[in-house]
């Protein structure tokens, strides 16, 4: 119950701020609970049937999720644009092989994926997780068990070897754990690798619980388990989602969730009065359908904001109402009648009508899955708005500079929602990627007299490419590129991803061989070091009489206000992130050019705020294309004009 509880808390309002621990709770009693059925089973019986245990894991977790699966599919093909649609079914077939964590680390370290909302089926990881686990560890216990009796070891014998293979299993599990938090948190995080020695910790429990005598004195059980309880309430507040997680700040929800459990094996009246939190009727209520709460929850929130705005009181209370509805009736009428009957045992037969129903189903489901994929596939049109006064351009950026009113606008937006996440304008076609080798392209003028331009930074700096590249031509500049991940144009970046990268390009832009030199970086992306490291930079480049513009960074976007502009309801232009909140973090450029007088900076500001707020839509545009304020290429090119001659003007070209 505390777990689901507190999962559910952290997804709805991000309080507590460590409530994902609730995870770690269920893994551990996954852990504990599947190996001491297995190792009862082994007692008893002397084997251990494979058929009869993964009978009963697709009997009690299967038709509650693919329902929760097929529910969610289809409400996105309704309430999300069409690109988190489409992703969220191919979510789906991945949850269904019990797979989606791996595509999940595969997106999370995805660079051009930070940003974007979550799936609605991003809680599926962890059963994932515990379903690659069901499917292996039986295996495992089998192979280890067969192994000691070939090597003459007695019952006794037995238990101690699989006790020891448990153990070692975990300690290396907490130990990739620990390499993999440091070196990739995001695939540690949804990794089965860096989150088995979690189950391992309650596999190893149930080894002593069921094999031994080992027992926590009853005096001090009720204390122990409310000492455990206080240890996950405690993981609720202070683990953080980064640094050092899942490992090793995982210890203390997990190690906290065995003492608990241990010190609940014997039970009895005292532990039930001390531990009431527990124990209660409510809390068994919420135990028993936990796992539903836990599928229904996370779609329920996603599609809930696809219609109110995330801080919504109405949404947390209809979120908390709707989730706590359904899971009632799945668990009603789906997955504990699923669990009783006889559905995959000896005594389930097929019969002629129950294959044409399965079949009839099928097709149902076939005909429209094709139909649903088609309606996600379909191209959206980009619709570009036109306004009405003809002699005065109001689209983008230019009604900010031409003082452009609402009226000068159709109300349709561009580009459409379904592709404003993809709408780069070909930012990205000469991109250094992550662990990549050096990239650069020259684009524009060829010939003689052209002004050579260089054009340096991360993701942000490459984000002015669709407002540059039209004008490269009338302005007879050839300009080059040097763009990449993590790739900002300052010293003393030695821990940077493209630290070595850069000491090539650095080299090249103090040799003096270009007029210009273009810069910008994402203000998220800096320390506390970087306005003099930059200056610094720069400082070569200007010796070697070269002109230097930095173009400050755009202003930061919230996920709500992009929420706001992919509400079902509502209105796009009138999403807005407060200007004291885009004004954060302190853009490290502005500092560097002070620091750096012979340098210049743009600044930009003025053509994405307006007063005390900074519209997500500007002239019927589009302004960003995700959380971490990349703009869109329609944007981008809608301020080319005016950016190319701020830069002229600020370089005294």
């Amino acid at each position: 119950m505390l777990a689901v509880v507190s999962v559910i808390a952290n997804h709805l309002a991000g309080w507590p701020v460590g409530g994902f621990v609730g995870v770690d709770v269920f893994f551990v009693i996954s852990g504990f609970l599947i190996t001491g059925l297995l190792v009862r089973e082994h007692e008893r019986t002397g084997r251990i049937s494979f058929a009869d245990f993964y009978r009963r894991r697709v009997k009690r977790l299967m038709p509650a999720a693919l329902l929760v699966l097929a529910a969610t599919v289809t409400a996105a093909a309704f309430l999300l644009p069409q690109p988190r649609a489409l992703s969220a079914t191919i979510d789906a077939a991945f949850a269904a092989l019990f797979t989606v964590n791996w595509r999940l680390a595969a997106v999370g370290t995805d660079y051009f994926a930070a940003g974007q909302a979550p799936s609605p089926l991003q809680h599926y990881w962890s059963l994932s997780v515990e379903e690659q686990f069901y499917i292996v560890w039986p295996i495992v216990m089998v192979l280890v068990l067969w192994l000691a009796a070939r090597l003459g070891r007695d019952g006794a014998g037995r238990r101690r070897v699989l006790f020891g293979s448990a153990a070692l299993i975990s300690i290396a599990s907490f130990a990739w754990a620990m390499h993999e938090t440091a070196t990739a948190p995001d695939m540690a995080y949804f990794s089965t690798f860096a989150r088995a020695w979690e189950l391992g910790v309650g596999a190893i429990l149930a080894i002593v619980v069921q094999t031994t005598r080992l027992r926590i004195p009853a005096p001090l059980a009720p204390w122990a388990a409310l000492a455990g309880t206080a240890g996950i309430v405690l993981s609720c507040f202070v683990v953080l989602p980064t640094p050092g997680f899942p490992a090793p700040s995982g210890l203390l929800p997990v190690l906290s969730t065995a003492l608990v459990i241990w010190a609940g094996v014997e039970g009895g009246a005292a532990y039930e009065r001390v531990n009431a939190l527990l124990t209660n009727r409510a809390s068994q209520f919420l135990g028993d359908i936990s796992y539903s709460l836990y599928l229904w929850h996370f779609p329920v929130i996603i599609f809930g904001q696809a219609l109110l705005p995330a801080d919504s009181p109405a949404l947390h209370g209809l979120a908390l109402v709707v989730t706590l509805l359904l899971s009632w009736a799945s668990y009603r009428f789906v997955e504990d009648p699923a669990r009783r009957s006889t559905w995959l045992t000896s005594r389930w037969r097929w019969r002629p009508r129950v294959v044409v129903g399965w079949a009839a189903a099928a097709a149902v489901v076939l005909t429209g899955g094709v139909a649903v994929t088609s309606e996600l596939t379909r191209p959206a049109e980009a619709v570009a708005p036109t306004h009405v006064a003809a002699d005065v351009d109001c689209f983008g950026a230019a009604y900010l500079a031409n003082g452009c009113s609402p009226e000068d606008l159709t109300g349709e937006v561009a580009p459409a929602i379904d592709v404003m996440a993809e709408d780069t304008g070909g930012a990205y076609a000469c991109w250094r990627v992550k662990g990549g080798e050096l990239e650069t392209c020259t684009y524009g003028a060829q010939g003689a007299d052209a002004t050579r331009v260089a054009l340096v930074g991360d993701s942000h700096a490459a984000m002015l490419m669709p407002g540059l590249l039209p004008q490269l031509e009338a302005q007879g500049w050839r300009m080059d590129t040097y763009l990449g991940y993590g790739c900002q144009w300052r010293d003393g970046a030695a821990a940077s991803d493209c630290a070595d990268v850069m000491a090539q390009v650095d080299e090249r832009l103090s040799s003096g061989e270009y007029d210009l030199i273009i810069t910008s970086a994402a203000r998220w992306a800096s320390d506390d070091s970087s306005a003099e490291s930059s200056a610094a930079a720069w400082g070569r480049a200007l010796d070697a009489g070269t002109r230097v513009v930095a173009v400050a960074d755009v202003p930061t976007v919230s996920e709500e206000t992009l929420a706001c502009i992919q509400r079902v309801s509502g209105d796009p232009a009138d999403c807005a992130t407060p200007l004291a909140e885009a004004s954060q973090p302190a853009d490290p450029l502005v500092s560097a050019a002070a620091l750096e007088p012979r340098a210049a900076l743009v600044e930009v500001a003025d053509r994405y705020c307006v007063g005390d707020a900074c519209p997500g839509v500007i002239g019927g545009v589009i302004v960003y294309r995700d959380a971490v304020s990349h703009t869109t290429g329609t944007y981008m090119r809608t301020l080319g004009p005016e950016l190319v001659d701020r830069i002229r003007s600020a370089a005294g070209l």
